[in-house]
């Protein structure tokens, strides 16, 4: 329990020193970091004994993904570990230490696909990325992803309040 807070601590950390992050709410840290901790479902690089950069992730199932997409602070503790659908949740690297937190990860998930909501500083509207470890074939990772998309869509389109346009 002691090591949690620890690495909550740690986490709090990078939070306040992204410029992202740091204007986000304290109730959006524990509903990211708090299941990401009790999950094991995290990485925290150090450098010199020092929080350099953090990766959380969730295992979404199709249900939890379109919740998490219509609202990025409705995953629940019980929805971390759901599915197979990835998603990193958080990813933030406050000292210039992305391509080394990209490297761990491609290596950490060789096999597996990801997806992540990204919000660039300044902006409310977030975009869809998509991520592959090093040892998915990328062509094979686009097919992958295309199904995904596909059994989202389908998904999503029965909802009331989501509209799917195609541009022609």
């Amino acid at each position: 329990m002691n090591d949690n807070f620890t690495e909550l601590g740690a986490i709090t950390w990078l939070w306040a020193n992204s410029n992202l992050h740091k204007n986000w709410t304290l109730s959006l840290l524990t509903t990211n970091v708090i299941p990401a901790i009790e999950t094991k479902q995290y990485v925290l690089l150090r450098r010199d004994n020092m929080p350099v950069a953090y990766c959380s992730w969730a295992k979404l199932s199709l249900e939890n993904e379109v919740k998490y997409i219509n609202d990025v602070t409705s995953l629940k503790l019980e929805d971390w570990q759901s599915g197979n659908r990835n998603w990193f949740i958080d990813w933030i690297t406050p000292f210039g230490d992305s391509l080394r937190l990209t490297k761990h990860m491609r290596e950490l998930f060789a096999d597996e696909l990801f997806r992540a909501i990204r919000v660039e500083e300044n902006s409310s509207h977030g975009k869809i990325t998509e991520f592959h470890g090093k040892s998915v074939d990328p062509k094979l990772a686009s097919k992958m992803f295309a199904q995904y998309h596909e059994d989202l869509m389908s998904k999503l389109s029965t909802q009331n309040n989501f509209i799917i346009s195609k541009d022609n």
